[in-house]
């Protein structure tokens, strides 16, 4: 598949800038899964939350 390719790629230049791969994932989820699309939402926003702010932004 051309997105999961792209996904991996990204990853990728994601880890080189610093940034981090764990921010980006894929999922393939039918329309007809909502409790499998609600769960798989929920972990990825503890994982946001687990892996804090955005490592390259300044606060000035």
């Amino acid at each position: 598949m051309r997105a999961i390719r792209k996904v991996e790629y990204t990853k990728r230049l994601l880890d080189e800038i610093g940034l981090g791969s764990e921010r980006l994932e894929f999922f393939h989820i039918a329309a007809s899964e909502a409790p499998m699309f609600a769960e798989t939402a929920k972990k990825m926003t503890e994982r946001a939350k687990n892996l804090g702010p955005n490592p390259l932004k300044s606060d000035h």
